[in-house]
């Protein structure tokens, strides 16, 4: 019997190893998949708590929704909610998302005030005051959480940019997620035409229709 050439006994090898090789291939393309779905899983579960709150976050900057019947207080604690849940869980997202995020908030409240004190909302106190629904009444104070005095209209252009970037942002999300194609646009551009009318005096204080 002739003694086996090193071409045979290569082949040999080779043929004994490619199941070992295809099997660790498997355990770490399994691993890694694994992994993936653990980020995904995670990423979905801290959107589920993120979402609703940019959503109210939006609708009060925006004069949408329920915008009436929440008081600045609760939007500056709502500041305090969302920046303590999204910092704890950007290390799971993408630089986007956070790049996304902190426009988005630096366009609804002063990001730098003195130390100490809250920060401040983007915005003005006049058609807030006078469109008020809760049960409680306004309380004065609260005007010195806006940014602009009731005599100071909110621009156009910053409801657009404001509303660029929340749709920026949950597009950002939306593709971190996979879970979706993301859209240019998750808002209405109705919503800037909402809040922005014509200034008119109402009780004395200037407000918008």
């Amino acid at each position: 019997m002739p003694e086996p050439t090193w071409t045979d006994i290569a082949t040999a090898i080779s043929s004994a190893a490619t199941p070992v090789v295809v099997a660790i291939f498997g355990w770490i393309l399994t691993r890694r998949q694994s992994r993936s779905e653990l980020l995904l899983n995670a990423r979905i579960d801290y959107y589920r708590q993120l979402g609703p709150e940019l959503n109210k976050l939006m609708s009060y900057m925006m004069f949408i929704g329920t915008w009436r019947d929440i008081a600045p207080p609760e939007v500056v604690a709502l500041k305090r909610r969302l920046d303590a849940s999204f910092y704890v869980a950007a290390p799971l997202y993408s630089r986007p998302v956070t790049a996304a995020y902190e426009s988005y908030m630096k366009l609804c409240f002063v990001p730098f005030g003195d130390w100490g004190s809250d920060a401040l909302i983007r915005s003005s106190p006049y058609r807030r005051r006078v469109s008020w629904k809760a049960s409680a009444a306004w309380d004065p104070s609260w005007g010195r959480l806006f940014e602009l005095q009731e005599e100071e209209p909110i621009e156009r252009q910053a409801l657009e940019e404001l509303r660029s970037a929340y749709d920026s942002l949950i597009s950002a999300l939306v593709k971190d997620l996979n879970i979706n194609r993301a859209r240019s646009e998750y808002t209405s551009a109705r919503a800037v035409t909402n809040a922005g009318g014509q200034l008119r005096t109402v009780d004395g204080a200037p407000a918008r229709d």
